[in-house]
């Protein structure tokens, strides 16, 4: 019987040691960015600030801040992504009017396409893309909708 007794104690110390172990928490590190998302005429999102809690260790991209943001005011969105399903940028947003800007022709003779580009700080990207890139805290995030001829784009270098 004194058996019995032992052992339950010490189970129930053993059970409780790894209840304390498993209540340690995973460092945590914040980052902070302010978001504007336009289209020609359009503001959708105006200098927004959000703040992602994520786990040290852990890369918070551009596209994570924007999302954010978007998730947050309930903007809805679709991300264009690689064949792994890792989210590359954006393929359209809707306004909370029900105006959609998509990225892909804009036209029905295929003579403009539409497109996301965005700057951190003021910067275009080398290159990466938003959902690739790094973003710095206290970054100022800009992701703005462009219409372009084909022909323009064509003569690009």
């Amino acid at each position: 019987m004194k058996n019995i007794k032992f052992l339950a104690l010490a189970m129930a110390l053993v059970m409780l040691v790894f209840a304390f172990a498993s209540c340690k928490s995973t460092p945590k590190q914040t980052i902070t960015a302010t978001v504007t998302v336009t289209a020609p005429d359009d503001p959708i999102v105006l200098n927004y600030s959000t703040t992602i809690e994520y786990p040290e260790g852990e890369t918070i991209t551009v596209l994570d801040l924007a999302r954010q943001a978007l998730d947050e005011l309930e903007i809805k969105y679709e991300l264009d992504e690689d064949k792994n399903e890792v989210a590359l940028g954006f393929d359209s947003i809707t306004t909370t009017e029900g105006t959609v800007y998509k990225v892909g022709y804009t036209d029905a003779e295929k003579q403009y396409i539409g497109m996301w580009s965005y700057t951190v700080n003021d910067v275009a990207p080398d290159s990466g893309r938003a959902g690739t890139n790094p973003a710095p805290d206290g970054a100022k995030i800009v992701f703005t909708y462009e219409v372009a001829s084909v022909e323009d784009l064509s003569q690009t270098p």
